[in-house]
């Protein structure tokens, strides 16, 4: 082997175990559990003094967008590993990468749009007063929010 062959080889090793160690990171970091939800629904409920029902409420739609953002962040990973397995491919297939980015760039545009209608749905729920303070106080739950993977 060629000193150039031998470089690729250790970067796509070495890329393979980042990626590993990662996701393992990823996975024994946060689990299945959600703390960053629910510290923010924890908050929204005291901010907004949510009767039971309302909270009641509030964790269903919680859970709903869970469901909807596992399904979408799957996806994600999906179009990163075929993203990433283009590496090893020569020539470059550009057509793929850039199809593959429309995509991803899709998915992205997704969360963002499941997360806005969820939170409009959140803010239905409330009574007018509440949905004043929830316009007060959105960018500060926003903000909360654990970072996206």
């Amino acid at each position: 082997m060629n000193t150039k062959t031998k470089f690729l080889y250790f970067i796509i090793i070495a890329l393979l175990l980042m990626n590993t160690a990662t996701i393992m990171f990823m996975f024994f970091k946060s689990g299945r559990n959600d703390n960053g939800g629910r510290e923010v629904s924890r908050w929204l409920t005291e901010q907004l003094n949510l009767n039971a029902l309302q909270q009641e409420q509030l964790h269903a739609l919680q859970d709903e967008h869970r469901k909807n953002m596992d399904a979408i962040h799957e996806q994600d990973r999906n179009l990163h590993d075929r993203f990433f397995k283009l590496l090893s491919h020569e020539p470059v297939d550009s057509v793929m990468i850039n199809q593959l980015t429309d995509s991803i760039m899709l998915n992205r545009k997704q969360t963002e749009l499941v997360t806005f209608y969820d939170f409009k749905k959140i803010r239905t729920i409330c009574n007018t007063e509440q949905q004043k303070k929830f316009d007060e106080i959105i960018g500060e739950a926003l903000k909360m929010m654990p970072p996206r993977p």
